[in-house]
């Protein structure tokens, strides 16, 4: 018989894989927990250093009226992908859900594309021309008004997008 003091220790049969812990447990002092879970996520999530790009405590972050490149995996069995250039028009700061909204003028019509910040399906995110270089200083946070107003911004996309077109092409000979 066997006491209620005596501990016996369980060891599992060789047979049953047992996880190991591959994170170490949150240490909470008066915070939210919800905010050190998603702070945890957004650092795993941070593979190739896309939070310095949009945090707000970054100089050199990005802003609205930025013109990006984003390249982005068509699908996670192939290796094609797509591109679009654009103006950055609006970026919403959420944690893990971090997005911006590109807009650029394709044939003659306004293409707006939305892109989740920590998506495994995005590939890469260049900066061809930083905010308020060449005449384009913008006063807000959000260019929604741009929308209506098509050649403000995006007359010298079309040089950038030709330029960008012809370093691709010397990458590739050398």
């Amino acid at each position: 018989m066997s006491t209620a003091t005596e501990t016996v220790k369980y060891t599992p049969p060789s047979s049953i894989h047992v996880p190991v812990e591959q994170f170490p447990v949150p240490r909470v002092t008066k915070k939210n927990v919800i905010e050190v879970v998603s702070q945890e996520q957004v650092k795993r999530a941070n593979v190739d250093g896309r939070t310095e790009l949009f945090s707000r405590k970054n100089p050199d972050r990005i802003q609205p009226g930025a013109v990006l490149l984003v390249e982005t995996l068509n699908s996670k069995a192939k290796e094609s992908t797509s591109t679009f250039m654009g103006v950055v028009i609006a970026i919403r700061r959420k944690g893990l859900e971090t997005s911006f909204i590109l807009r650029n003028i394709v044939m003659k019509v306004g293409v707006e594309q939305r892109f989740a910040l920590y998506s495994p399906m995005l590939k890469s995110i260049k900066v061809l021309q930083p905010a308020g270089a060449k005449d384009t200083k913008f006063r807000r946070a959000k260019l929604f008004y741009l929308r209506d107003q098509p050649g403000k911004a995006f007359q010298s996309l079309q040089s950038l997008w030709k330029l960008e077109q012809a370093e691709k092409v010397a990458a590739k000979k050398n």
